[in-house]
């Protein structure tokens, strides 16, 4: 996943001081949506797109953390070892059981220094995913770390990290390279 920082024309250079002690006081709400990128062209295909991220709405005190986690856990069970002592005595078998962890977390914590400042976001994005090897009997579990700062003005959607290939226009492909891009996004507002 990459992220990008993004700010809006118009911005001054100079912005008050955000430290948490001269946070105004107050309730923030924050959206993350995921959209397709673009809205023409057609995309047919024999395997199911993946669906879109439905919207998703927080609310954090200004200067605060969310966090915000989409995850599953997966047991994995095997065998350890298998021991026979003799004839007339049974096998033992010692099984191992793990929990492997696949999923996104992302944390966000927003700033804002009132009036009609954007609020600057910190965001935090934690990836786990679990890779089926096949040299190896167990699989492997990858995690990954990003973070940024991006400015954000109030009610504005602030696209935080875009995803997937835009389709040539007049070429049709029979592979997944041709999936819309998606965005997505991040808007703050003070309610």
């Amino acid at each position: 996943m990459l992220l990008l920082a993004l700010s809006a024309p118009g911005l001054r250079a100079a912005e008050p001081s955000a430290s948490k002690a001269a946070l105004p006081q107050r309730d923030l709400v924050l959206e993350l949506r995921e959209i397709e990128e673009g809205g023409s062209g057609y995309v047919v295909g024999t395997r199911p797109q993946a669906p879109l991220m439905p919207l998703q709405q927080l609310q954090v005190r200004n200067g605060s953390s969310a966090r915000l986690s989409f995850s599953q856990a997966t047991p994995l069970q095997w065998v350890q070892s298998v021991q026979a002592h003799g004839p007339m005595t049974g096998a033992g078998v010692r099984q191992g059981l793990i929990w492997l962890q696949a999923g996104q977390s992302l944390q966000l914590r927003p700033s804002w220094p009132g009036g009609q400042w954007p609020a600057t976001v910190e965001v935090e994005v934690q990836t786990a995913a679990v890779q089926q090897q096949p040299d190896r009997v167990l699989p492997t579990q990858e995690r990954s770390e990003l973070a940024t700062t991006v400015q954000a003005p109030l009610g504005q959607w602030v696209t935080l990290a875009r995803s997937g290939n835009a389709p040539q226009p007049g070429v049709y492909r029979s592979d997944a390279a041709g999936q819309r891009p998606r965005l997505l996004q991040l808007r703050v507002t003070a309610p």
